[in-house]
């Protein structure tokens, strides 16, 4: 694991130069961020809160120490914490009707002779997981379609706004394409050992998709899906809108 680690380390310095520090940097701060989200709801502070706090913290490092373009950072960062937003409302009641929320059944065996009386909502414990989880590919997508469209403004600065918009859902479908390979396959790549024991018992597809690990795991992919689609016409929006705004500002 720590060779491993040095590895990274070395290839990610000798690929970004310098700028591998601060990208180092920003990745230790937000694993430290990450772990003590998990801490403090060990100790009994409020989950949706404290994973709200943690989760701008997460959103400011990755844009802000990443992203040298200031206008590029302010407009992902508005729309990460927007889409963010969507995903908790649509979240919230999701969880509450699929009750996927606790332990499954092929964690009883190791449960046997613990106590389940944690001291946490685990309907809001599965909440905030979805939402750290879906962090990531969210800013990744907005960054990445700011960037493109603030190029496009720049070699083009006569476009009007709708122009704008419509270049943002054309560089916008592009990268969600890929972001959703990325999801489809981390769920399967995270749920291959479930579908292996679910064949050695012999599931049937009403207990498939009745199981509560298979069911949190498809949410989870879902939602963050949903997530990254919104993301391109909020993103492209705030786009054409600053633009706007720099016109009518000349």
């Amino acid at each position: 694991m720590l060779y491993l680690l040095i590895a990274f380390v070395i290839l990610l310095l000798l690929v970004t130069g310098t700028r591998g520090l601060s990208l180092l940097l920003g990745l230790g701060i937000n694993v430290i961020a990450v772990i003590a989200l998990l801490i403090l709801i060990a100790d009994g502070f409020n989950v949706l809160i404290t994973t709200a706090i943690i989760a701008v913290i997460i959103l400011v490092v990755a844009i802000y120490m990443n992203v040298e373009n200031s206008s590029t950072a302010n407009i992902s960062f508005k729309t990460s914490l927007m889409i963010t937003f969507v995903i908790l409302l649509i979240t919230m009641p999701l969880l509450y009707w699929a009750s996927t929320q606790g332990m499954g059944v092929e964690d009883q065996e190791e449960l046997e002779g613990f106590s389940l009386a944690a001291g946490v909502s685990f309907p809001q414990l599965a909440i905030a997981t979805i939402i750290i989880n879906s962090l990531g590919v969210i800013s990744e997508t907005s960054v990445a379609i700011t960037s493109g469209l603030n190029e496009i403004v720049l070699n083009k600065p006569t476009l009007t706004s709708k122009e704008i918009y419509d270049d943002g859902f054309s560089v916008g479908n592009k990268i969600l394409s890929t972001q959703t390979n990325t999801l489809l396959f981390n769920f399967f790549a995270t749920t291959f050992p479930l579908f292996f024991l679910m064949n050695s018992i012999h599931f049937n597809f009403g207990d498939i998709i009745n199981d509560k690990i298979f069911v949190t795991e498809v949410l989870t992919t879902v939602i963050c899906t949903i997530g990254v689609i919104l993301t391109v016409p909020i993103t492209a929006w705030f786009v054409s809108r600053e633009n706007q705004k720099k016109s009518a500002a000349k």
